[in-house]
């Protein structure tokens, strides 16, 4: 073969990697192995974590309105809620706490027509359905009509990833089915490293992936697909070396690790199994590292932030539970709905402080800047979206001293920065190649060779 001929062989094969390299790039995220087709485990394997130390932990944080509260803080919605989910999850018929004569479940009733935001809604729901309580007649609102009338034609909820997401686990959560193009939009919005933001088009998270994860099984999307098999790789991506998952690529924290592990298991797999051991340590050892002599757990090492949202947010991992529960999960109970649906209920010190509370997947305070109906499942105002929304997170970013801007994107920002990386290099190939085939002609008009 003449030279030219090698040359034009050349150029050929630079493009083709310029052309495949991106995709390759995503395949080869994840270094570690995958499980296929590992059921999911009744209780988690690999932790030390005390599901009753946490329990007992919670019954301390309920005080007399029925309400949960941060030490030092009046009760919270936010994280009522959250604790209702969590409680559930382990098999707490949480209507059967009382304080003061109040449940959670009279709580929440007492302060539903204070919700504004999507994902309050949609949260609010999912609590509700996880006690055992009518969604449909809560303090007055039909909280399920509310969320399906956010749904457009194509089946998206809501403006954000995180909206769509926790709307499709409230909805399952209620008995309703979903439609296809809800399971089709979510998968659409995947980012190209396999993880999801809290936004379209926004950087990948643990959180945020974890949340999208159970979303996209509720909605029926096959565990051994590619959506699924993707986001998994993108997680396996982020694990940190302590087998823990992070925000910010700061340091592991339980929040993160806590929807990651959700995640993993509502795909069907072992997250106390050999695929997702880290320097002989899983994530759920992680967790129980992280496990306090009082029950609750500590946000990450260098900060005990929200120790009652921490807990109620580790309880269904450490038990290797996904959203929405099961049905038998939940009581059946009726709720009478409270004499005063207004104003006499202790809140949240304000809406500033009830946002500081948050600890949702999405939630970032970059969500301030991008408004919408939801919440993150945890902040108040500004942000909107959290596990639902961004506004969730956004309180989660204020209230652990996590930088506004790196959260949702830092954790996707190495993978994206890879597939630039191959970009830049199919492209320095091709230039080669052409600069090659150049001097090859010009060398052969001249009769001599280069």
């Amino acid at each position: 073969m003449t030279k030219t001929g090698l040359a034009s062989l050349y150029l050929v094969a630079a493009l083709a990697v310029l052309l495949v390299s991106p995709a390759a790039c995503v395949e080869s995220l994840a270094a570690a192995p995958m499980s296929s087709g590992t059921t999911v485990q009744t209780e988690a394997r690999g932790s030390g974590a005390s599901v009753k130390r946490a329990v007992d932990y919670l019954k301390g944080r309920q005080l007399s309105d029925g309400g949960f509260a941060e030490p030092g803080r009046s009760s919270s919605e936010q994280l009522t809620m959250w604790v209702v989910c969590g409680l559930a999850s382990v098999g707490q018929d949480v209507g059967s706490w009382r304080k003061g004569g109040k449940s959670p479940i009279d709580f929440l009733a007492a302060g539903a027509s204070k919700l504004e935001m999507l994902t309050d809604v949609e949260k609010g729901c999912l609590a509700v359905c996880c006690a055992g309580g009518n969604p449909r007649s809560f303090g007055g609102r039909d909280l399920v009509a509310q969320i399906k009338s956010r749904m457009a034609p194509d089946g998206r909820i809501g403006g954000l990833v995180n909206e769509h997401c926790w709307g499709i686990i409230a909805l399952k959560a209620a008995g309703e089915t979903v439609p296809d193009g809800a399971r089709a939009w979510l998968a659409a919005n995947q980012n190209l490293d396999g993880g999801f933001g809290y936004g379209a088009g926004t950087g990948s998270d643990p959180d945020n992936t974890g949340a999208a994860l159970q979303a996209l099984i509720a909605a029926g999307e096959d565990p051994g697909g590619s959506a699924v098999k993707r986001a998994i790789s993108y997680l396996h991506f982020c694990q940190a070396p302590d087998a823990g998952f992070t925000y910010n690529a700061d340091q592991s924290n339980v929040a993160s690790t806590a929807w990651a592990v959700q995640g993993i298991v509502a795909a069907g797999q072992d997250p106390g199994g050999p695929d997702w051991t880290r320097s002989g340590k899983t994530p759920l050892d992680y967790m129980a590292s992280t496990q306090q002599s009082d029950g609750h757990f500590r946000y990450m090492k260098s900060s005990d932030a929200n120790a009652a949202w921490m807990t109620a947010e580790a309880l269904p991992a450490i038990s290797g539970k996904a959203y929405p529960l099961p049905p038998e999960a939940a009581p059946t109970r009726t709720t009478t709905p409270p004499s005063n649906t207004a104003g006499n209920v202790t809140r949240g010190v304000d809406e500033g402080e009830t946002a500081l509370e948050g600890s949702d997947p999405g939630e970032t305070a970059e969500g301030a800047a991008l408004s919408s109906d939801g919440e993150a499942f945890t902040g108040k105002r500004a942000l909107s979206g959290g596990r639902g929304s961004v506004r969730g997170d956004g309180a989660r970013t204020l209230a652990r001293g996590v930088d506004p801007r790196g959260g949702a994107g830092a954790a996707g920002a190495g993978s994206n920065n890879l597939v630039v990386f191959c970009i830049f290099c199919g492209l320095y190939l091709v230039v080669l190649g052409l600069a090659y085939v150049s001097l090859s002609y010009y060398f052969t008009a001249r009769g001599t060779a280069p």
